[in-house]
């Protein structure tokens, strides 16, 4: 029996301390949403990186140059350096001193310049063994788009499937990333939700669920949740 659901997906980590977004297609604007979320339900929360991303105020370094215990509450995002326009990834022992000080840490383990779909390189992603639970992110605005305009890192995918950078994302092929090689790569496999991403962007909306409904039933994924972030829209699909 397939079961349909909208849901708040912040509800989903309200018991847990430290979450890990993985993947490509929207990780960043999940993670502001469920920081959001958070601290609306009262909670302080940190969002972390372990790679890097975009700076954004209010932010603080990891560096030595300030005193964690004085940073404001409820939220503010952290890295080890500012680089550029990016923040820099902290260590795991930083995390855990982040998860000390926050009631939540968000942890952002997984780069792919906006593009809807990732492959990893040997050292990707960058979780860290204490996380409690991992959302894998890939965005549906892959589908129908050239590999080599869709994947970041295309050239390590193509080599590894022996596609061609030309070749177009088919369902198919979407899903097929949702493998231990791939997204799932490092994910615990009892402690994961996937999340398709940019549902807004389908032309026929019912293919989202169609393709949620094939990977939980090929046994890849055992809950998916559909979204669009722009919207603040979830669903979460499962069967029992």
């Amino acid at each position: 029996m397939w079961y349909f659901r909208r849901i708040n997906p912040v509800q989903s980590i309200h018991h847990l301390k430290y979450i890990t977004f993985v993947g490509a297609g929207g990780k960043t604007s999940l993670i502001e949403h469920m920081a959001r979320g958070v601290v609306e339900a009262g909670k302080t929360v940190a969002i972390a990186t372990t790679t890097k991303i975009y700076v954004q105020e209010p932010y603080r370094l990891m560096d030595g140059s300030s005193n964690p215990e004085e940073w404001e509450k409820p939220f503010v995002r952290v890295g080890k350096t500012l680089q550029g326009e990016k923040l820099t990834g902290v260590d795991f022992q930083d995390i855990i001193h982040l998860g000390r000080l926050y009631d939540v840490v968000l942890t952002e383990a997984d780069g792919a310049r906006g593009k809807p779909l990732k492959f990893p390189a040997p050292h990707e992603p960058v979780i860290p063994p204490f996380t409690d639970w991992v959302f894998v992110v890939a965005g549906f605005d892959a589908l129908s788009g050239a590999i080599e305009d869709t994947v970041f890192r295309w050239e390590l995918f193509c080599a590894a499937t022996a596609m061609d950078g030309r070749s177009i994302v088919t369902p198919e092929v979407f899903s097929a990333f949702f493998s231990d090689t791939i997204l799932l790569k490092g994910v615990d496999k009892t402690r994961f939700t996937a999340v398709l991403n940019k549902c807004d962007t389908l032309m026929a909306p019912g293919k989202a669920t169609e393709l949620a409904r094939n990977l939980i039933s090929a046994g890849t994924v055992p809950t998916v949740i559909v979204s669009s972030t722009l919207h603040h829209s979830f669903y979460e699909i499962s069967r029992f």
